[in-house]
């Protein structure tokens, strides 16, 4: 009875979702692609191609879900050379993100929005073997339509914050439908695991964070080589300002503007392509020296500040930096991703605000990979001490250290599933 409130409730919203594409699109052009997809409808030359294919279908919302799927898809395309490759996202930029790898198994479309018969045209059309949503994916006709179909469903990677755990139990009769319905939750941590099954998850088990696997690409020490002397960086002290977020930057530039720190240059890099222009403005109001990445021809002369407005260029903006602030932690978002810092080798300065990373920032700060501050006032006392030599080195050594023992997620979650393919 509750899912069919639910569904009359995803109804009375689908003509909304219009025009929130359209809204979106106006700030970024490819919200008003492929609608098609977002309503799940394809065409008759779709279905005949995939119902002769094995298929085994990934769900990745966005860009952090889709880049730590990328060591499953190589590991599996290697195992399984038959299948197919689906993968679904919900936003362009998710889309949009690089895996690495040119192979013609491999097909990237929107995932339907949550109706009934979205789903059904879609589990109908592509007739997947098994599917695996990332982390906290919990659409639930998608689920229970597969679950009807015995379509194998698995929640990998799986992540629940606190926030969300509080939300979830408001809604738990409905939640405790859909966890019973997956072939199996795979959880991150034993905190994660607990937490779903409080909720209600029949089959959870803690496979780690398929995140520590990701490898940079193999063309990032050229590419940061090629970076480094388009920005004419040479001996500075480099400060990344990682995946900021909305007024962020505009609070870490006043404080930084404070700081008297010789031989500094701090590149930012939003996390959203669409705030490029934004910050750059913003910049620019502030009269201070910068440059963009995006300038063809950059003249050698003195500035204090870099705009990264690039896609697909994260590991080499990593690569020149000393030191990274990661972005949603200084407001409350919640935090960006670590784990490419420190996989870098580079050690992080953590905001307050980290929920949707809290066991890895907190592990982080415990071996000494990071360091968490209250305010960005702190950053007057703690910049000087990690540029310091003998702090990088330790910092370093200790991001690498903690990378190397959470690693391999990736087999353990394969060995799990090889047994449904």
């Amino acid at each position: 009875m509750i899912r069919f409130f639910y569904s009359l409730l995803v109804y009375f919203l689908l003509p909304f979702t219009v025009i929130k594409l359209i809204y979106r699109g106006f700030k970024q052009p490819d919200y008003l692609k492929h609608w098609s997809e977002r309503y799940g409808f394809y065409d008759a030359s779709t279905r005949k191609i995939w119902e002769k294919r094995k298929t085994l279908w990934i769900h990745a919302v966005s860009v952090g879900e889709t880049k730590a799927a990328i060591p499953f898809i190589k590991l599996f395309l290697k195992k399984y050379p038959h299948h197919h490759l689906l993968i679904t996202h919900g936003t362009p930029t998710g889309r949009a993100t690089s895996i690495d790898i040119k192979n013609v198994r491999i097909n990237r479309i929107y995932l339907p929005f949550d109706t009934v018969d979205a789903t059904q045209r879609f589990l109908n059309t592509f007739k997947p073997e098994l599917g695996l949503l990332l982390e906290t994916e919990l659409w639930f006709n998608l689920i229970h339509q597969a679950h009807q179909k015995s379509i194998p469903l698995y929640l990998v990677n799986a992540r629940l914050s606190e926030k969300s755990f509080q939300l979830y139990k408001k809604i738990s009769l409905l939640i405790k439908t859909s966890l019973q319905e997956l072939k199996g939750v795979l959880a991150q941590t034993i905190i994660d695991a607990k937490r779903f099954e409080s909720l209600g998850a029949a089959n959870v088990e803690v496979m780690g964070n398929l995140k520590f696997d990701v490898k940079p690409p193999r063309d990032t020490k050229s590419k940061s080589v090629t970076l480094k002397k388009h920005l004419h960086l040479k001996n500075q002290s480099v400060l990344l300002i990682a995946s900021s977020r909305q007024d962020e930057e505009e609070v870490i530039l006043q404080s930084l503007l404070k700081l008297q720190i010789k031989n500094l240059v701090t590149i930012f890099v939003p996390r959203h392509p669409q705030r490029f222009q934004e910050v750059e403005l913003l910049l620019k109001k502030y009269h201070v020296p910068f440059i963009k990445r995006s300038d063809k021809k950059i003249i050698a002369k003195p500035y204090q500040f870099i705009l990264g407005d690039s896609m697909g260029e994260m590991y080499s903006y990593y690569s020149l930096a000393n030191i990274a602030l990661m972005g949603g932690t200084i407001l409350p978002y919640g935090g960006q991703n670590l784990i490419e810092s420190m996989a870098m080798k580079v050690p992080v300065i953590l905001g307050p605000h980290t929920y949707n990373f809290h066991d890895v920032s907190d592990e982080a700060i415990r071996l000494g990979a990071g360091i968490r501050i209250q305010t960005l006032d702190e950053l007057e006392k703690v910049l000087p001490r990690m540029l310091k030599s003998s702090s990088q080195l330790k910092m370093k050594k200790s991001c690498n250290d903690m990378v190397i023992s959470h690693q391999g997620a990736t087999l353990k979650i394969l060995n799990k599933i090889k047994s449904r393919i």
